[in-house]
């Protein structure tokens, strides 16, 4: 039996980027705990959404999938980073959500995708808006050596 933690890492292009993000594991967040470095999830986020726009910083938020952006839309400017997690592999609704994020709402912030992605996904994860990806330490080879081999060509029946 293997007990070795898994470590995540941020991964940005071929570089491994400093994860200055935290998340919040209490259910209910109370807005003194809230820094500018504090990651939210979307339930969280919901119970302090109104106060949280008197603070003068904003902070990262994880939504799911299955979530709709319509969700946070008009919080948007709360953000300096939005994860996106794939509950699914298969679940192409994330690529939509970035390529949404950074062309309707021209969120200018990182976006980072996490959950089940896999390393072939990673010249397309960048290319529809994702900044950076949230993977297990012991891939991160794997993954660059994928973005290297990205010729940058685009191909379209």
């Amino acid at each position: 039996m293997n007990l070795r933690k898994t470590y995540m890492i941020i991964l940005e292009k071929q570089t491994e980027k400093k994860n200055l993000y935290k998340k919040i594991l209490d259910a209910d967040v109370a807005l003194d705990k809230i820094q500018p470095t504090s990651l939210l999830t979307l339930q969280q986020f919901k119970k302090v959404e109104k106060k949280l726009h008197s603070k003068n910083f904003k902070v990262g938020i994880i939504i799911d999938s299955d979530n709709s952006l319509e969700s946070i839309e008009k919080n948007l400017t709360l953000f300096s980073m939005i994860q996106i997690n794939f509950k699914n592999f298969k679940d192409g609704r994330p690529f939509t959500m970035a390529k949404e994020l950074r062309k309707l709402y021209l969120f200018k912030y990182e976006i980072r995708a996490s959950g089940h992605i896999l390393p072939d996904q990673f010249i397309f994860l960048l290319r529809s808006g994702f900044s950076t990806v949230e993977i297990k330490e012991e891939e991160k080879e794997v993954w660059i050596d994928l973005y290297k081999m990205d010729d940058g060509l685009y191909y379209q029946p």
